[in-house]
């Protein structure tokens, strides 16, 4: 999934709040960390080393990137690099592992050259490993795909030849797929159709390439620091899931001499008003903020990165619950009846969202915005035979957001829909989110947020994609046949493969699959002009259908303390590379 980024909660009232004893840390100089965990700020050590200390209220529980993890946010930023990564702002990449490549005149074989480069034990990085990741990425586990959590994280924009067959298990011939290496410093990628984006997806922290040895040395435990094996910039000291993890320059890294920091704590699971405190104390170098908490300290806006438009926040609808929810009208009105721009007063790390595809993306349209149209929802809400008024309308998600009670008010004034705002815990949410709502008297949402690289293919193939779509917009009943198939022993991969494309084709809705058929014809468009016109109409039919219902754009924040420099912000999953960090004495 892509990284979601939470709503913030924090106002100068909470941070007034601590009183006493925020600022009697920050009077007395303690810490408000233990230094066992690296806090206390970075600085120089005796021996000149520069250490810097980094805070995340965020946990990071797994390191696998081939999994839709927080790995994304750590492993492609310091652990681990693929063949490319990106340029300073985003908008193409740079060399990486592979030290050049050659395009073949049809665009679809790609030859990348690997460097001499080395993992963090010494032993040089060759194709095999390179093979050997994406193999591994792209092997069928189970796990399914779709960007949610504990799904593969192999992104299908990215249009290698074989690749979604030997996924699905429609197919378990390897030599299928378009990947090989003919000699250990070589790596070939030969594509479906001409991509012109595959290159920035070769980005994504999924084509991180993972050292061989390791991995099949100890497949349950190669990602503990006793076990890891990097080819970023730092290799991993310690690590405690939801407190710390710890970092140390990587010597035998290819671009160690351009590494300028040696240590770096980055700081996990801590609340955002402490975190705050902390970097007023001069005890962090880069934290991340919300809107709310810089209206609550307009000083940190001098200190500010912003990378604007990275993640959606939306509206899903739920299975179940009452049938008004399945009349397009009735969800078209609903998010109409929206006025966005109201939910990001006062808050600059958000826009209003007029459609799910954020205003970041090169080839993004104004045309796609949904307006603010209280007339025009109760007209369709009148053609749907609802004009005496909706049933009911509830909203789960797993925290707790100014934005939501807005939200609730501005559908109560403009539809006098009553809305209740279920807040759950987190693990709870995430579990019940794709089950179906039971109490038929009502309309079910979810509350949700994705994010991830800015260009169109991955916003209408990977994000809110052709099979999200047609989940959506299917009866539950289908939806149970799709998990019993996915879960059928007695079928192979292909068989599996086979039946679940079979009901995802025939029980989703006329509009799911016309959407389908322009995603796959924008990604097979040769013709620059036919394609994005293609990709915007898919993106246009799928806010028509409103299954999926764009709330505010979010925007990526860190401050950064003035001994440090570097920080490339970038409309991505790990936000920034810290190979480019630099800091003060």
């Amino acid at each position: 999934m892509a990284k979601t980024q939470d709503f913030g909660t924090v106002s100068r009232r909470v941070l007034l709040g601590m009183g006493v004893g925020g600022a009697g840390l920050l009077a007395s100089g303690c810490s408000l960390f233990d230094s066992s965990s690296g806090g206390s700020g970075g600085g120089s050590g005796e021996d000149g080393a520069k250490s810097i200390t980094i805070a995340s209220t965020g946990t990071i529980d797994a390191l696998d990137p081939h999994y839709v993890n927080n790995s994304m946010t750590i492993v492609p930023s310091a652990l681990g690099e693929g063949l490319v990564m990106q340029s300073e702002d985003g908008s193409d990449v740079v060399p990486a592992l592979a030290e050049s490549w050659d395009e073949s005149e049809d665009g679809l074989t790609y030859t990348f050259h690997l460097r001499e480069a080395k993992w963090s034990n010494g032993e040089p990085i060759t194709s095999d490993d390179v093979a050997f990741s994406f193999q591994r990425l792209l092997t069928p586990s189970g796990a399914g795909t779709g960007y949610a959590a504990g799904a593969s994280s192999f992104l299908p924009s990215i249009g290698i030849k074989g690749a979604a067959d030997f996924q699905s298990g429609a197919s378990s011939d390897w030599a299928e797929v378009g990947i090989t290496a003919p000699d250990e410093k070589t790596v070939e990628v030969t594509l479906e159709a001409a991509n012109p984006d595959f290159l920035i997806n070769m980005s994504h922290y999924s084509m991180t390439v993972l050292n061989k040895a390791s991995v099949e040395a100890d497949p349950e435990g190669w990602t503990a620091v006793d076990s890891w094996v990097s080819n970023g910039p730092f290799r991993m000291t310690q690590w405690d899931p939801t407190t710390v993890l710890e970092m140390e320059k990587n010597p035998e890294y290819w671009d160690a001499d351009n590494v300028d920091i040696d240590h770096v704590t980055l700081q996990l699971g801590g609340d955002l008003p402490t975190n705050v405190l902390a970097f007023s104390a001069g005890e962090m170098d880069v934290i991340g903020v919300d809107g709310v908490t810089l209206n609550g300290d307009p000083s940190l806006e001098e200190k500010l990165t912003k990378v604007d438009g990275y993640a959606c926040h939306y509206l899903q609808t739920m299975w179940g619950g009452h049938d008004a929810i399945r009349d397009q009208k009735v969800r078209q009105a609903l998010s109409m009846a929206i006025d966005r721009g109201a939910l990001t007063e006062n808050d600059p790390g958000k826009e209003a969202a007029g459609t799910l595809v954020p205003s970041s993306v090169p080839e993004w349209s104004e045309d796609l915005m949904i307006p603010f149209d209280p007339d025009g929802a109760k007209a369709l809400l009148e053609e749907a035979g609802y004009g005496d008024g909706l049933p009911p309308m509830r909203v789960q998600m797993g925290f707790e957001s100014p934005m939501f009670a807005i939200l609730a008010e501005q559908l109560k004034d403009t539809l006098g829909l009553a809305v209740s705002l279920e807040v759950l815990e987190g693990g709870v949410h995430a579990d019940t989110r794709w089950l179906p709502y039971e109490d038929t008297s009502v309309m079910s949402f979810y509350y949700g947020s994705f994010a991830g690289i800015s260009t169109m293919p991955n916003w209408i193939l990977n994000i809110f994609g052709i099979d999200h779509v047609r989940q959506f917009s299917m009866p539950v009943a289908a939806w149970d046949k799709i998990k019993a198939t996915r879960s059928d022993e007695s079928l192979d991969g292909a068989q599996i493969a086979a039946q679940v494309e079979e009901i995802l084709s025939t029980k989703s809705t006329p509009e799911a699959q016309k959407y389908a058929e322009l995603a796959r014809a924008a990604a097979a468009e040769l013709d620059e002009a036919k394609r994005t016109q293609t990709f915007l109409e898919a993106a246009a039919l799928r806010d028509e259908m409103a299954f999926t219902i764009p709330l505010v754009w979010g925007a990526q924040m860190w401050v950064t303390s003035d001994r440090l420099s570097g920080l490339q912000g970038r409309p991505s999953p790990e936000g920034y590379y810290y190979k480019h960090l630099t800091a003060s004495e």
